[in-house]
């Protein structure tokens, strides 16, 4: 399971992924296109201890003594005298120390053969400082191993394979690098999305936006690129509203709430969608549904029904128009629709005042249940008035979008005005990038004039 988790997590984080190898890349061929070419020439040389050929037990040992020696002799060919005697020899202005940084040594394995590797900038430069490094440690050697000047030397070295002028560059290694480049990216790409999972307060599933706004949590929807769905609908999304409405009625009991708000955290959370659905779902099954557009200052409800925009709301609550001349019929037989109204400043205090309880009341006895589409909570306190008129409200969060924390002021913002959550909606992702429901009114439009053109 936790495997699976992962790959969920990076699936879910892949643009994090992708960024961190495409910096990764860039960065590894940046540096690769700065690195200067390095050569490097490598110098084979034997060490051995003369016998006298006929004892084998002499023999034995000198090989085990040449050995010994080989390994001492590598730590010997970086230090600074030899690097020093180079130096004189090459009488090219490098200094002991830059020849050091130059020269490295190893022992073949079970050999009697020591390998010095010299890299420089320049291939000619590196074949001289190899050829002379041989010939230097060679004399080097002998008097090192030498117990007086008349005495042959107990150790010989003998340069076995000397220098060639190389022809290509060892480093650097573009493909080396930017496969090193990769696995880093891949590396940093995903300890970076596994930290976003730990640090992402977004709601993503049901139980998470239950667990922060309480009520029970209605269902979730999915988008598939069209939102939204009519009469005869039967895709996925359609059997989404027809479960929440289902939910919706046995939430508290066998009878539908009187009156809900849907309302949301944040403004484009595809409330309004969700409000138009599950009206439209309600009225399939039979119900008497009024959907009320009860936001005042942002509406775009009837635009989107395609229906006129006033009167309605803001009418029935400054000039006292009766409440049941302005409903619209709208889709199924027993949907209603009252719009916003006229355009007002003051929809605060119209919603604040005293007659909205009893036109909410009047639409109450008109119909089964109210769906009220509100402003945001944390936009306006517009939303939190109309959820202490209703008889509840619908939370709405979009998908891995909405904060765990705003959720939370939200519900505050309803506790404050004694509003409850009756339930809670998990709207889904937007693949085609348009904003939140404007699939769903679309199809919603459609439905609504196939029956006007039925009609006539």
């Amino acid at each position: 399971m936790e495997l699976f988790h992962y790959l969920r997590l990076l699936r879910r984080r892949w643009s994090i992924v992708a960024a961190s190898v495409l910096l990764a890349l860039i960065a590894a061929a940046l540096a690769t296109a700065r690195m200067s070419p390095q050569y490097a020439v490598s110098i084979t040389m034997v060490v051995s201890v003369p016998d006298d050929g006929e004892n084998p037990a002499a023999a034995y040992q000198a090989a085990l003594l040449s050995q010994d020696r080989a390994k001492s002799y590598a730590k010997l060919l970086q230090s600074r005298s030899v690097a020093a005697a180079v130096s004189s020899a090459l009488g090219d202005g490098l200094t002991a120390e830059e020849l050091q940084r130059k020269i490295s040594a190893a022992v073949v394995p079970e050999t009697v053969l020591l390998r010095a590797t010299v890299t420089d900038r320049s291939p000619a430069l590196a074949m001289r400082i190899g050829h002379t490094l041989g010939t230097e440690f060679a004399r080097y050697v002998d008097g090192l191993e030498r117990p007086e000047s008349s005495a042959p030397a107990r150790v010989r070295v003998t340069v076995a394979d000397d220098a060639d002028l190389p022809r290509d560059p060892v480093s650097p290694r573009p493909l080396r690098n930017l496969g090193l480049g990769l696995v880093v990216g891949l590396v940093i790409g995903a300890l970076g999305a596994v930290l976003r999972d730990l640090t992402d307060t977004s709601i993503r599933s049901a139980r998470s936006l239950r667990d922060a706004a309480g009520g029970v949590p209605l269902g979730a929807v999915t988008s598939d690129g069209r939102l939204g769905f009519g009469v005869r609908g039967d895709s996925p999304h359609a059997e989404a509203f027809r479960g929440i409405r289902t939910n919706l009625r046995f939430a508290e009991g066998d009878a539908l709430p009187r009156s809900v708000a849907v309302t949301s955290a944040l403004p484009e959370e595809g409330k309004s969608m969700i409000a138009c659905n599950l009206a439209v779902s309600l009225a399939e099954a039979g119900w008497r549904v009024i959907l009320l557009d009860a936001d005042l200052r942002g509406s775009r409800l009837a635009a989107r029904l395609d229906i006129d925009e006033t009167p309605g709301l803001t009418d029935v609550l400054a000039h006292d128009r009766p409440v049941r001349t302005l409903l619209r019929q709208w889709g199924p037989d027993s949907l209603s629709v009252l719009p916003a109204g006229s355009a007002t400043g003051g929809s605060g205090e119209l919603l604040a005042s005293r007659k909205l309880p009893s036109v909410l009341r009047e639409l109450e006895r008109q119909a089964d249940i109210v769906v009220v589409d509100t402003p945001s909570l944390l936009s306006v306190t517009d939303a939190a008035i109309l959820a202490r008129g209703c008889a509840g409200a619908i939370l709405v969060a979009w998908h891995g979008r909405t904060r765990r924390e705003d959720v939370v002021r939200g519900v505050e913002r309803l506790e404050a005005v004694h509003a409850r959550v009756v339930g809670t909606v998990l709207n889904g992702d937007q693949p085609t990038g348009r904003p939140p429901g404007q699939g769903g009114f679309r199809l919603l439009r459609s439905i609504h004039h196939r029956r006007l053109a039925a009609q006539r």
